[in-house]
């Protein structure tokens, strides 16, 4: 083992050098993605002076590292300061002040400690959108990003399939095939080990290939299109009913924002009709989807956010402005489980965590915290939507619908689930959003809370590189 980690080591610092001075930060950003899902402490992890390290935790230093490197040589230059900007201080700002004024030590078992949600979910993600807000973007650019976010994707969807059929001999990496590591064993849920995360990029990197559809050549065109089934396969395989109404928003989304006349309209309302026809025809068998449980687990699953929706506003209610703290609600709930006015089974949410992203952030921020929160996102879904919408370049409106793409996919997911608990959904939420900031910051689509100097002229620049 210590010969490995030699060789991580020296292997990181070649490639480190290389990175900080003349790397490609987009394409570190995505690589990022990868080792994020794919080389985390279920791949492999060592002790370095007593800390646990593994590599996508070393990967994010560097990205840090080579970003700063590269501001201080001059090859970065920070944007100004933007009213999203503020927005997303305020939402951090009450979240650390959330974090560290409630009893943020004392872990109850099987909760997951409130500094370890704060950094996995939160600020590390965060760290990439710094990153990718401040890059500089042209068509060679967006162009390599969304090749990468392809290949990438086409990676995710075969292993997604590979579980589908049950085939778990082909997959890599080999702790995929582990059922006691992670959730959802039995569905299609990839090197995350879980179905919502998994599902999230396979939405993405789905979306990114519709993208480069449009943007291939002739020649390719076709090869690129032949890719879409493996997606719609695998997104299948994932069982997971947001994923699926993730999948079919932002197609919408991206067909609307992408295509005129005819075409769209008829694209559009085929999805529609059979999305209705689909709910109609087979809602009893969306509602009791048999997945790695029973039927009954199931349903029981479904009635369980009825529970949590309850416990949920009593909550709030109780402390609106406030809340009860960042990532205390598995011990903050105890109390109110005990409430016998309600025709509901509260006790059977004991021992979960939050399964509404939304309802998580209100129980424990209050409204301090939920409203720049809901902003925040709103502002991202505005950035996207102004960009596919506007005057700017092809390549620029790209990013744009993907903006509002994994937006709508965003919010699929946080209406069903916690997606903050682990680094996976926000790192790819995040970079998409600093992207679509930069690009809306560039071609004067956002406001700004300070004048545009000469040195900062950012939007002559990207035009001309258009």
């Amino acid at each position: 083992m210590t010969a490995i980690v030699a060789i991580f080591v020296l292997a990181g610092l070649v490639w480190g050098t290389i990175l900080a001075t003349r790397g490609n930060l987009l394409m570190a950003c995505v690589g990022l993605l990868v080792a994020t899902a794919t080389a985390g402490v279920y791949f492999l992890q060592f002790d370095l002076g007593g800390i646990t390290l593994s590599i996508d935790r070393l990967a994010i230093v560097g990205l840090a590292a080579a970003f700063v490197f590269q501001w201080k040589l001059g090859k970065i230059e920070v944007r100004p300061w933007m009213t999203l900007d503020t927005v997303i201080a305020i939402f951090f700002g009450v979240l650390f002040l959330n974090t560290f004024t409630h009893d943020f030590r004392n872990i109850e078992p099987g909760q997951v400690p409130p500094v370890q949600h704060l950094i996995n979910g939160y600020l590390i993600p965060l760290s990439v959108y710094i990153v990718a807000r401040n890059l500089k973007y042209d068509q060679q650019q967006v162009d390599w990003f969304l090749m990468a976010m392809t290949a990438f994707g086409v990676y995710l969807a075969v292993i997604g399939i590979m579980e589908g059929l049950g085939l778990y001999g082909f997959v890599f990496p080999r702790y995929i095939a582990d059922p006691k590591i992670g959730l959802h064993f039995g569905r299609a849920r990839g090197p995350m080990v879980q179905s919502v995360s998994y599902g999230v990029y396979l939405c993405g990197c789905l979306l990114t290939t519709c993208l480069l559809w449009t943007r291939a050549s002739d020649k390719w065109k076709w090869f690129v299109f032949s890719l879409i089934p493996l997606f719609l396969a695998a997104i299948f395989f994932t069982k997971t009913r947001t994923v699926w109404a993730g999948c079919g928003l932002s197609l919408m989304a991206g067909i609307f924002l992408t295509m005129r006349g005819k075409t769209r309209t008829v694209l559009i309302s085929g999805m529609i009709a059979c999305g209705l026809l689909a709910v109609v025809a087979k809602s009893d068998a969306i509602m009791g989807l048999q997945r790695e449980g029973s039927v009954q687990d199931t349903r029981r699953s479904v009635s369980m956010r009825a529970s949590f929706t309850y416990v949920s506003w009593e909550m709030f209610v109780d402390r609106p402005i406030l809340g009860h703290g960042f990532s205390q609600f598995k011990k903050a709930k105890l109390p109110y489980l005990a409430d016998r006015n309600v025709d509901l089974v509260l006790e059977s949410i004991r021992d979960y965590d939050h399964h509404n992203t939304f309802l998580s952030v209100l129980c424990d921020l209050g409204l301090l915290g939920f409203i720049p929160f809901l902003a925040m996102y709103g502002m991202w879904l505005r950035n996207g939507w102004r960009m596919a919408r506007s005057d700017s370049p092809d390549w620029a409106k790209a990013v744009g619908t993907l903006g509002v793409g994994i937006v709508l996919v965003a919010f699929c997911q946080m209406i069903g689930h916690e997606i903050t608990f682990m680094p996976y959904d926000h790192l790819l939420i995040f970079l998409i959003a600093g992207m679509n900031a930069a690009l809306a910051y560039d071609f004067g689509l956002a406001k700004r809370t300070q004048p545009a100097t000469p040195s900062t002229a950012w939007q002559t620049q990207a035009t001309a590189r258009g």
